[in-house]
């Protein structure tokens, strides 16, 4: 009888490099969350606000975000190498690219000052991270799709796609708050519904990872 040949990890210099781009984003946000903590509200204030931060007179926090974006759009780039590897549907790339460009485009347009005027950067920072946002989920459920081909991604399908619909509900509350603000006036916690949905989509990134790492 012929021994079957042993399941080998999809892409493993892919997973490294995306588990390597995505631990240095969430180590760039956790040192911007206690060194600005007295400056950028994690309640109130969104991520991109720590833009504006300074670390002392002359050091400003704005490359420090931009490295913080560049990083989890390179260890997202990585995960899309990797299933473009495993030659998943092409919706998925594509998704997973306009989440990597959207990433890149926040860094390269400041977010407006909080109750400043709306600019042209601004409202591009706004557009990139909507698409950013909605694009991770949508990529993340077509992903797991079921195919008459044996997919590395199926143990771990069930947990996708929940947090998949985590991320889009908590982007539907987002949208809902900013509207309600505009309308209204009334201030929201913007920054905590924004940092649920940064912890859930770095969540999601990781678990899409694993099976570029590890066997079934």
């Amino acid at each position: 009888m012929t021994a079957l040949p042993p399941v080998r990890a999809v892409s493993p210099l892919h997973g490294k490099i995306a588990v390597a781009g995505i631990a240095v984003a969430i180590a760039i946000s956790v040192d911007l969350h206690l060194r600005l903590s007295a400056q950028v509200s994690p309640i109130w204030q969104t991520l991109s606000e720590y833009v504006y931060g300074r670390f002392d007179a002359t050091d400003s926090a704005a490359p420090v975000f931009n490295a913080m974006c560049l990083a989890l759009a390179l260890g997202s780039l990585a995960l899309l190498a990797g299933i473009v590897k495993a030659r998943r549907p092409r919706a998925v790339p594509a998704l997973l690219g306009l989440w990597c460009t959207g990433l890149a485009v926040c860094a390269a347009f400041p977010v407006d000052p909080q109750g400043q005027a709306r600019s042209f950067s601004g409202q591009v920072h706004n557009y990139a991270a909507l698409l950013a946002f909605l694009a991770l989920p949508a990529a993340a459920w077509i992903l797991t799709r079921r195919t008459n081909s044996e997919c590395p991604w199926e143990p771990r399908r069930t947990t996708i796609r929940r947090l998949a619909v985590a991320s889009a509900l908590v982007v539907g509350v987002l949208l809902g708050s900013f509207v309600w603000q505009l309308a209204s006036g009334e201030e929201l916690t913007m920054g905590l519904f924004e940092r649920a949905l940064f912890t859930i989509d770095l969540a999601l990134l990781l678990t899409m990872v694993r099976p570029l790492l590890k066997p079934r």
